[in-house]
């Protein structure tokens, strides 16, 4: 074979390698798409059950399991603060078979309590979706001689340190809310810490504490039996559970809001087809009247954000709440 037919014969044979090459890696991600999933999904919820993201993803999880065709299974791993749930998600196989409904406690609050994390809450993490959006509710002792928010901040600016609030912890959303809402509107009242919302309660209704910042389904019996009373919701926008309700920047201090999210994370690095799938799959589950009225119930929000949303959302959160723990002095030495 001459010089030249030998060129021309190896310069086909790289040009039909390359083109194997191209769609081989064609019909990899094509197979990536078809065959996901290929097994049980585990939604990793860093709470016991009976909480927020616990509840939101059971209400979830048999409607996911029928748009992706496997069983969807939800696995609680509690512990710190929603951090140890975290921390295995971002540490698992990036292939969409372990994602992580979360709220935005081990993401964007307890990052900037001192405490050093196993993972990066910016980098370990796929955003899916935020799926829901909820805000407490502050309320206050029945007898309190004030109707309003706005009463009560006039009251409490006329007796610095005479009233009182309940938390569930420092540092938790519901105290953060409160801390925030002192800052803003210039008033003095203690903080009592109790072990859990629910511990605060009977403290609020037997005025042991002036308020409490809490969520909406646990507070709605006593306030329907007029022993706790609404001032305010945090969010902002009024909630429909509670319509009647303001808002904290209805009721005089501009620009307040305060509001919690639960959304799904998959791993940093999981394939933009499955992630596609999984946000598909969130979406379509969003629309279901019965997913919408069983959310609505439990006095959270419909969000179904898009992953870009949803990364915008936990930055900008991370940022906020970084400033104003920073300003409060709550975080460890």
């Amino acid at each position: 074979m001459k010089n030249g037919a030998f060129g021309a014969a190896c310069a086909r044979t790289f040009a039909l390698a390359a083109l194997s090459a191209i769609i081989g890696l064609g019909a990899g991600t094509a197979a990536s798409a078809q065959t996901y999933p290929n097994q049980p999904i585990r939604v990793i919820v860093g709470f016991p059950p009976g909480g927020a993201a616990d509840l939101l993803a059971r209400v979830l999880a048999p409607h996911l399991q029928q748009e992706l065709g496997q069983p969807v299974i939800v696995e609680n791993r509690p512990g710190a603060q929603g951090r140890v749930g975290a921390d295995s998600v971002a540490k698992a196989k990036p292939d969409g078979h372990t994602i992580l409904m979360s709220t935005e406690g081990a993401l964007v609050i307890t990052p900037h309590m001192g405490e050093a994390l196993p993972y990066d809450p910016l980098k370990d993490f796929a955003p899916i979706s935020q799926v829901v959006g909820f805000a407490p509710v502050i309320v206050a002792n029945a007898s309190l001689e004030a109707d309003t928010l706005a009463d009560f901040i006039a009251l409490a600016k006329k007796n610095p340190g005479k009233y009182s609030y309940g938390h569930s912890g420092i540092g938790g959303p519901n105290h953060l809310a409160m801390e925030l809402l002192k800052e803003m509107a210039g008033i003095d009242i203690a903080a009592i810490p109790y072990q859990g919302t629910g511990a605060a309660i009977p403290a609020v209704i037997s005025n042991e504490v002036s308020l409490l910042a809490g969520a909406i389904p646990a507070l709605t019996p006593h306030i329907t039996a007029k022993s706790l009373k609404p001032l305010a919701v945090t969010s902002s926008e009024r909630i429909s559970s509670v319509p009647d309700v303001p808002t904290v920047a209805e009721s005089g201090v501009a620009g307040y809001e305060m509001s919690s999210w639960v959304g799904l994370l998959a791993p940093a690095g999981t394939p933009d087809d499955v992630m596609e799938t999984l946000h598909a799959a969130i979406a379509k589950t969003l629309k279901n009247p019965q997913v919408i009225k069983s959310i609505e119930q439990g006095g959270q929000t419909v969000v179904g954000s898009t992953p870009d949303a949803f990364m915008k959302r936990i930055t900008g959160d991370y940022e906020k709440y970084g400033a104003l723990i920073k300003s409060l002095g709550l975080a460890q030495k």
